[in-house]
């Protein structure tokens, strides 16, 4: 049995006119076409846009309006190719290669025959080549991308969403446009009894009494892996730091087996800042009679006991808001968690663990990773999990601006059904995993009778019905929201506050129609919302970045192209420009920078101050994937903290609950 990661191997990238691959091609030759591009060296996983840019074909899309120069990439297939080592030991074994990340759609080739055919980017691949690399020769290997598909950006129709790729590469009001294609994550070939074997989902859980641990695992394989280890044992094991605590074992007998565990005087995982985050390695291991191993895989879990409450004096209907773990309310506080960068095959699993890190130490308790990206890789869930950040995790799906409603087309649910079993399976044995949401802003569409757009959307959706069903039956201990925002209304006005309709709502984003600070303090002073899970407040990035980054088009006053390119909405120039006469960028940025600290600072103060009758407080947005000159985030994209940053690490890293200071009411 073997695992070999196809990312060690030497890997080119060849550029074609759509289909001119096909031309001609055989085992001995290949095509009979020549290609537009290349061969240039690529790594895998990654971006074709990233080796198009290391060859000095495109240039940085994060400069300028360079964007628009790359967007001819999408108009090609993409070719990566490979040569596959001689696998001596293959010959009556099963042999497949698992790709977590292929984006978006296209073929594989082996030795220039399609041996395969795949289509989804959320979706795992397995490409089968059993009996196809027996003769202990070295093998081509190609995955051919195709033309991505015709998503919808920011602005559009969720209904008409089909192809459930990242929408925000398509543009969103804080990325230009850059669609990449390519391997974004881990590509393997897998052989023998891993090949056989696979630990489909696992689910750990803390009792009441917060020392009893369970685990739940489901082991598949085939029938005929059963048949072929008919006298095998399956083992299921809890590991402290290499000790084991307990273990059970039970005879190979089913191709689906559900293995339970409990253990006693397990420690807790926590939260951060209310303890530990204790992990234990779970192992399964298949044995032959004599004790030999078949096969094994370790996968890390914590304990914890989650519940939820109703947030003091809640409305009649309202949902629960206030989460209790191991027994302590927990003030949800935190950020919410948008793709690293824009070329997210392309993210550095060092950067994850940065970016985690600053969050830590921000005092952030939570993380809500929203609906318009993607399921992070691994590495961002392990990251949580030891930093103590509980995960508010969507479901691909985001508003649209025009129309928010979710598809209605059963064929397009059941793809989002497929999608979604795929991130409940591989994600549940995380302790960071909070709760599930339907997706980003859905609402009923105001097209329907007696509704006017901005009611949040509800489980009497096909859609939505789906996805609480599917959550009820893959991950039944864990809560699901049927969007976010949720409740009477999406939104806060000023004149909602106080009347019981606002429970988890987003916004404001800014000053908006407010005339000034004093009057968003007013706002938040009479604040009754259950919960905040987006509020936002525009910054400029530093003055010297902005002139880094706009690539000599005209930075003063924030109006021209550079700006409009990813800053259009969040420049506040309508407010700050009879401030600014006669000043520099770099007086702007100051007041910018220290208008954002204020209002997130007093905002967060306000909410965590009335806990537990506000469950919690989640900024819009906590960092950047491209170089914005000013928008909501706190972090940049050079991982510069804006004072923001500080700011709300005050409110955070305060006493659990406190009135509002002297600072707040001045």
């Amino acid at each position: 049995m073997a695992i070999f990661d196809l990312g060690n191997l030497e890997w080119n990238l060849i550029g074609w006119r759509p289909f001119s691959w096909r031309l001609g091609r055989t085992r001995e030759t290949g095509s009979s076409f020549e290609p537009d591009i290349g061969p240039i060296p690529i790594t895998v996983p990654g971006s074709v846009q990233q080796a198009l840019y290391e060859s000095g074909i495109i240039p940085d899309w994060n400069v300028g309006t360079n964007s628009r120069l790359c967007e001819w990439v999408e108009h090609r297939h993409w070719e990566f190719r490979t040569i596959l080592p001689v696998f001596s030991d293959v010959k009556d074994e099963h042999v497949k290669i698992d790709a977590l990340g292929l984006d978006y759609s296209g073929w594989v080739l082996l030795d220039n025959v399609e041996v395969a055919r795949f289509s989804g980017a959320l979706i795992p691949h397995v490409i089968d080549l059993s009996g196809l690399i027996t003769d202990e020769e070295k093998h081509s290997l190609s995955i051919i991308f195709e033309e991505p598909p015709s998503e919808q950006g920011q602005i559009g129709y969720t209904s008409k969403s089909k192809y459930i790729k990242p929408r925000y590469n398509y543009s969103w009001d804080w990325c230009p446009r850059f669609v990449p294609v390519g391997v974004w994550d881990k590509i393997q070939l897998v052989t023998g009894s891993d090949a056989d074997f696979r630990l489909e989902s696992m689910h750990s859980k803390l009792d009441e009494s917060y020392n009893t641990g369970s685990v739940e695992t489901m082991l598949v394989c085939s029938s005929d892996t059963v048949i072929n280890y008919k006298d095998a044992i399956v083992q299921l094991k809890i590991m402290d730091n290499g000790t084991e605590i307990t273990h059970t074992e039970v005879p190979l007998t089913e191709n689906k087996m559900l293995l339970h565990l409990n253990t006693e005087q397990i420690e807790p995982w926590w939260p951060n800042g209310y303890g530990k985050q204790k992990c234990y390695s779970v192992k399964v291991v298949v044995r032959n009679a004599d004790g030999s191993i078949i096969w094994k895989t370790t996968r890390k879990t914590g304990f914890r006991h989650v519940e939820w409450q109703l947030c003091e004096g809640s409305p009649v209907g309202a949902e629960p808001w206030l989460c209790i773990v191991n027994g302590i309310p927990v003030f949800l506080q935190g950020a919410n968690w948008t793709p690293i960068r824009v070329s997210y095959p392309d993210t550095k699993d060092s950067e994850y663990q940065e970016i985690i890190n600053l969050y830590q130490e921000m005092g952030t308790t939570c993380l809500r990773v929203w609906g318009g990206g993607l399921l992070e890789k691994e590495v961002f869930y392990n990251a949580c999990d030891e930093a103590g950040i509980l995960i508010f995790q969507e479901l691909p799906l985001s508003s649209s601006g025009l129309e928010n409603e979710p598809p209605s087309d059963l064929k397009v649910i059941d793809q989002l059904v497929v999608i979604s079993r795929t991130f409940i399976r591989s994600r549940t044995h995380h302790p960071s995993l909070l709760f599930w949401s339907g997706g980003n802003e859905l609402r009923w569409s105001p097209v329907r009778e007696n509704e006017d757009g901005l009611r949040p959307i509800d489980s009497l959706h096909p859609c939505i019905d789906a996805f609480r069903k599917l959550i009820s039956e893959e991950d039944p201990g864990r809560r699901f929201v049927d969007t976010s925002p949720s409740g009477p209304k999406a939104n806060a006005a000023f004149t909602d506050l106080g009347s019981g309709i606002c429970h988890d709502v987003h916004g404001p984003w800014g000053l908006g129609g407010m005339k000034d600070m004093s009057e968003w303090k007013e706002y938040w002073l009479k604040d009754d919302a259950l919960f905040r899970s987006e509020v936002g407040m525009p910054g400029a990035m530093k003055a010297e970045k902005i002139d880094l980054y706009s690539n000599g088009l005209p930075m003063w006053p924030p109006q021209g192209e550079y700006w409009l390119h990813t800053s259009s909405w969040w420049r506040q120039w309508d407010r700050l420009e009879n401030d600014m006469l006669n000043k520099d960028i770099a007086e702007y940025v100051k007041r910018s920078q220290a208008d954002q600290a204020e209002a997130y600072r007093f905002a967060a103060q306000a909410c965590k101050s009335r806990f537990p009758r506000c469950g919690g407080f989640l900024i819009w947005m906590g960092h950047d994937c491209f170089p914005c000159p000013s928008n909501n985030s706190i972090i940049d994209f050079s991982r510069e903290l804006k004072p923001a940053y500080y700011a709300i690490q005050e409110v955070f890293l305060s006493s659990k609950k406190g009135e509002i200071n002297e600072r707040n009411s001045g």
